[in-house]
């Protein structure tokens, strides 16, 4: 026998219901969509100022081992910095020359500022001048010792110094009349720089002049002179790159693209030497992105050195500060 069951009808959504649905799942979407185009833009906004920092963290990174061993183990004051440098008369070593014919400035101390000139006004009435570019004469630790008894050495003696171990011959070499910094050298506790005249055959041994009387202390360590260059080409143009150049031993090489701009300015009271960068990010926009002052970078107002071409960029402005301790 069969029996039959009466079936209740079912019942739909009503269009009440499916629009207000619509309506949350409308809301949801463009919700969701604002915040994934957020998410992007902050990602895209961060990872470019990333990249832009990266690059000033590495141009600060190569001129901070120059700058703290600006001058050490030569005189800081220009007369006296002039002097030391040339050696001799037959032939005369002269590396200032060298050195100015390198630059074209008349560079006479360790920490030398030329180029292009801003002075700019303090809150206080002091003055602050900036330079587009910049020259370090230092010198680089070699962990080699001076032999035997301390040196007293005077302009007319030629010594023979005998070392712990070999100079490198990619960093020292004997000096001849057209000058460059690796015929150079001098050593911890001295304050005069030394010209290499001779070098033995297993490089252990050196022949050195020098310009004035000095002391060489026993187990002195031999120190490489140096001389650095740098600076931006094309500040604020369309393709600006960060140079350094190992001035009279190679040319200037590249050492970061995207740095739009340096200033270099150095206080001669405290001997702080202050690197100012306005770095690029790697997105250059159909339209100025950056209007305004660059937060951090000391040029603002109508002194502001911000081209048009920077402001097509997202802009970062860094800078950091040393103690020249020589």
């Amino acid at each position: 026998m069969l029996i039959r069951r009466q079936l209740k009808p079912r019942r739909g959504f009503t269009l009440t219901e499916v629009l207000i649905a619509v309506v949350i799942l409308s809301i949801v979407s463009i919700a969701a969509t604002g915040l994934f185009f957020a998410f992007t833009k902050h990602f895209e906004q961060s990872s470019d100022l990333t990249a832009a920092r990266q690059r000033g963290e590495m141009v600060l990174s190569r001129l901070e081992t120059a700058v703290l061993q600006a001058g050490l183990s030569m005189p800081n004051k220009t007369s006296d910095f002039e002097k030391v440098f040339v050696v001799g008369t037959s032939p005369k070593i002269d590396l200032i020359t060298a050195l100015r014919t390198a630059t074209g400035s008349v560079w006479n101390e360790p920490v030398y500022l030329y180029g292009e000139k801003f002075s700019v006004t303090n809150a206080d009435g002091s003055e602050t001048e900036y330079f587009r570019k910049m020259g370090i004469v230092y010198c680089l630790s070699s962990g080699i010792g001076v032999l035997e008894d301390e040196h007293d050495i005077d302009v007319n003696k030629q010594p023979v110094l005998k070392l712990s171990a070999a100079c490198p011959d990619n960093q020292v070499k004997a000096a001849t009349s057209a000058a460059t910094t690796d015929g150079w050298v001098t050593f911890s506790g001295c304050q005069t720089p030394f010209v290499v005249k001779e070098i033995s055959t297993d490089r252990k041994e050196l022949t050195v002049m020098i310009s004035k009387r000095d002391l060489i202390p026993f187990f002195a360590e031999l120190q490489y002179v140096r001389a650095l260059c740098a600076y931006v080409d094309s500040p604020g143009g369309t393709s600006p790159h960060f140079y350094v150049e190992d001035v009279t031993r190679s040319p200037a090489q590249p050492v970061s693209e995207g740095v739009s701009q340096v200033l270099f300015s150095f206080d001669d009271d405290s001997n702080v030497l202050t690197v100012h960068l306005l770095v690029r990010g790697n997105r250059k926009f159909p339209g100025e992105v950056t209007s305004g002052d660059v937060p951090g970078w000391p040029l603002t107002g109508t002194d502001t050195t911000v081209t048009s071409e920077d402001r097509h960029y997202r802009l970062v402005a860094m800078s950091a500060s040393w103690r020249v301790r020589n």
